[in-house]
């Protein structure tokens, strides 16, 4: 389908009317999508994490901020520590980005018709269904940008620059989520100043908003600064992956938003940043054009700029509408997206029996598919081999996990089952480690046996782990030792076993 990127209506002081029911039955079906599958699987391995981080609360981490595994701890519990609870945090933040797309198509000129497109996009695109199904570190970000971009359009509209200490405020409290709102900032730097909005970098609420974000940013800032700036060694780690998130990018950028989607957006990008009728937000659609940009140059992963989508999608709802006209066309390119959100629904949530990933691998697509299955089995394998040890020999061997999906779910699951602490080396878990001085003996899950000989005398197989349903996953045949006789103190051992990645 060919769309023109003429010109229509520009944004004014007297804004479409908002068909709020509408908008508002589209959040709540994305709501409840989220939530109808919320516990079929299990804990995604970085939500394990995060809970176990949430048990050691600092203002930093090794890997990430302070904000999730505050999040994570606090909604746990007034949730009853149950995995559909959990889950209502991030299901609501996909709610509130239906909202924010249709805020943001209002604001660019849409009529009723655009709005509730920009809504439906929104609800039924694959990446945001993805994302927003767990509480990871990507969950509130995706927040962070869409909110930041809504009150940056807010200040272009009104020129008001008070809405400099909002837009402070978001992206300060963002960056203690995730650090890659900076590109978003930065970007959006770029978008004001290649355009007359530059007008608006002047004065002192600008200034305030700026010393907002910063003091806002310090916590972490200060904690990898005190820990020796360890989140460098994760991001080498993660620059090993920079080629093949090069060569994947751009197809990831239309699997992740959907073959129907992606007219919609890349309109959107044409028409905002050529468009007269947009040229009052034209810093936005910079920014986010720059934003995606930048991250394929960098070679981040292809679902870090994702919420600049919010807009782009709400930008193309308002020359998709004015092609559309008829209501029997719009109607129809509804149905077309909420048909495109259905067959992407598999991939993105956990729909399908967790078997059927044994022969239909959806987990090559998508990663956390199989990283939520089979971890409380994991845990009782690890028991069952603990529980196997004389008791006096149980009173001096400690648990030690090869990652910190292992180490999530131990931590998680093995009080239930009477498990000592588990250990790991697996980015903050090592900080909390290591084992007390008095155990000279271990169960090991899935970590090197070169590792482990050569800081134990004794290292013996004693069990392969199997999820029990044959799918292919990281944990899928993981290796589980009895080791005894370490040769050290672990205060000297300890160091070998670390690994930020």
């Amino acid at each position: 389908m060919s769309i023109s990127v003429s010109p229509v209506r520009a944004p004014s002081a007297a804004l479409p009317r908002t068909p709020t029911t509408g908008i508002a039955l589209i959040a709540a079906a994305a709501f409840a999508a989220e939530m109808v599958v919320s516990a079929r699987y299990g804990y995604a391995r970085d939500e394990l994490y995060f809970l176990a981080a949430g048990h050691h609360l600092a203002f930093g981490y090794v890997d990430q901020p302070p904000l999730t595994p505050l999040l994570a701890r606090a909604w746990s519990a007034v949730t009853f520590d149950t995995l559909a609870g959990f889950r209502i945090l991030p299901a609501l933040g996909l709610a509130l980005l239906v909202v924010a797309a249709a805020s943001m198509s209002r604001m660019l000129g849409a009529g009723r018709a655009g709005q509730l497109l920009a809504a439906l996009a929104t609800a039924t695109c694959a990446e945001y269904l993805g994302a927003m199904h767990e509480l990871t570190t990507t969950a509130p970000d995706f927040v962070f940008w869409t909110v930041t971009i809504v009150l940056v359009m807010r200040l272009l509209a009104s020129g008001n620059p008070r809405w400099w200490l909002a837009i402070g405020t978001c992206a300060g409290v963002g960056s203690e989520a995730k650090s890659n709102i900076g590109f978003l900032v930065v970007a959006l730097a770029a978008g004001f100043g290649l355009t007359d909005a530059r007008r608006l970098l002047r004065g002192r609420y600008l200034a305030i908003g700026c010393l907002i974000a910063v003091v806002l940013a310090v916590p972490d800032l200060a904690w990898q600064a005190a820990h020796g700036w360890p989140n460098a060694a994760v991001f080498r780690a993660l620059q090993g992956q920079a080629g093949h998130n090069r060569a994947t990018f751009w197809l990831a950028q239309v699997l992740f938003t959907g073959p129907v989607l992606v007219p919609v957006w890349a309109t959107g990008l044409v028409w905002s940043l050529r468009s007269r009728a947009a040229r009052r937000f034209r810093p936005v659609a910079i920014a986010c054009a720059l934003a995606v940009a930048m991250q394929f140059v960098l070679g981040g992963k292809a679902y870090y700029p994702g919420a600049a989508y919010t807009f782009l999608l709400a930008a193309g709802s308002v020359p998709v509408e004015r092609v559309l006209a008829a209501r029997r066309r719009v109607l129809a390119m509804g149905a077309a997206m909420v048909i495109a959100g259905l067959v992407a629904a598999p991939v993105a949530l956990s729909v399908l029996p967790a078997r059927t990933l044994h022969t239909v691998p959806l987990q090559k697509i998508n990663y956390d598919l199989a990283e939520t299955i089979g971890w409380p089995r994991l845990v009782t394998l690890v028991a069952a081999e603990y529980r196997a040890l004389p008791a006096a020999r149980r009173r001096h061997t400690t648990i030690l996990a090869g990652n910190y999906g292992e180490a999530g779910a131990l931590a998680r699951y093995g009080p239930g089952l009477l498990l000592p602490q588990a250990f790991s080396g697996s980015n903050n878990f090592w900080l909390w480690g290591p084992p007390p001085a008095a155990d000279s003996a271990a169960i090991a899950v899935n970590l090197d046996p070169a590792l482990l000989r050569a800081w134990f005398a004794h290292v013996r197989l004693v069990a392969t782990f199997s999820n029990g349903l044959g799918v292919s996953d990281d944990e899928q045949g993981a290796q589980v030792y009895l080791v005894t006789g370490l040769k050290s103190s672990w205060a000297r051992a300890w160091p070998a076993f670390r690994d930020y990645s």
